[in-house]
């Protein structure tokens, strides 16, 4: 988002998908980030490397991921596994880089991307996917149960999904929520609602892990690693997003921390 348009979800993503916030995000997420590869999420590589294990994917497989951004985490999957990925998204700034870059890296055959608003009916036939993907996304979806139906829909039978979700494990002030969630919509859930709507859904909960100390030591090398290079964010960003992106990393830390607002991997099975 530029300093001159707060609050404007489109301006955020179309600045933060620009080649030089690119560049400068790419930097520092490689201090954040241990064997960092273009990820912007919660999850450590080495925990989205095991929810890629979990999933048990061969050649043949076909994958939907939910909220792709700018795509590396879809070309990670297409490369280790060589199965045929689908990466959606809301921003055209996002689709575009990510359809550039599988071009560049020789993956276009096997890595595709599509514009789609994952909170809403997707494009994609019944029975279109073996397994499905959402990091850190399904919090900026307004209704978890639509949402977990529509993946249903588009898996075949016995088809696996993974997603991870930050689930209100104590109390949070307005203070807090307000500083947590600085842009576009975010939807906290209850300790145990997304059990239960996947259960509504038709889907097998395999296994819940958490994974909140990794939280809590990614969101600890934000605040440190925008410390250190503070003054090249105030220019990029501007004070008032620099601010704001400030206190939303450390309130996340302080919550997760605490225990408060905890970081969860859930993986499950579309029942028969």
């Amino acid at each position: 988002m530029t300093a001159s348009a707060p609050g404007r979800p489109g301006d955020f993503y179309s600045t933060r998908y620009s080649p030089e916030r690119q560049k400068l995000r790419d930097m520092l997420f490689a201090e954040v980030y241990e064997n960092y590869f273009g990820q912007s999420s919660w999850v450590s590589t080495a925990d989205y490397d095991r929810f890629v294990d979990w999933l048990e994917l061969t050649s043949s497989s076909r994958v939907l991921d939910i909220a792709c951004g700018a795509g590396q985490p879809v070309l990670r999957l297409a490369s280790a596994t060589g199965c045929s990925v689908v990466g959606i998204d809301s921003s055209e700034h996002a689709i575009a880089n990510a359809t550039t870059l599988a071009q560049e890296r020789g993956l276009s055959a096997r890595a595709q991307f599509e514009c789609q608003d994952a909170g809403q009916p997707l494009a994609f036939d019944d029975h279109s996917f073996d397994a499905l993907m959402c990091v850190d996304a399904l919090s900026h979806l307004p209704n978890h149960p639509k949402v977990f139906a529509e993946w249903a829909r588009v898996l075949k039978h016995r088809g696996q999904l993974i997603f991870t979700d930050q689930v209100l494990t104590g109390p949070i002030s307005n203070v807090e929520v307000g500083a947590r969630t600085p842009h576009g919509h975010f939807l906290f859930v209850l300790d145990g609602y997304d059990e239960r709507q996947l259960n509504n859904a038709g889907f097998e909960l395999l296994r819940r892990v958490d994974l909140t100390l990794s939280f809590v030591s990614i969101a600890a090398r934000h605040c440190a690693v925008r410390a250190r290079h503070a003054e090249a964010l105030r220019a990029a960003e501007g004070d008032q997003e620099f601010e704001l992106q400030k206190r939303y990393r450390a309130t996340a830390e302080v919550l997760a921390r605490e225990g408060r607002l905890s970081h969860f991997a859930y993986v499950a099975r579309k029942a028969a």
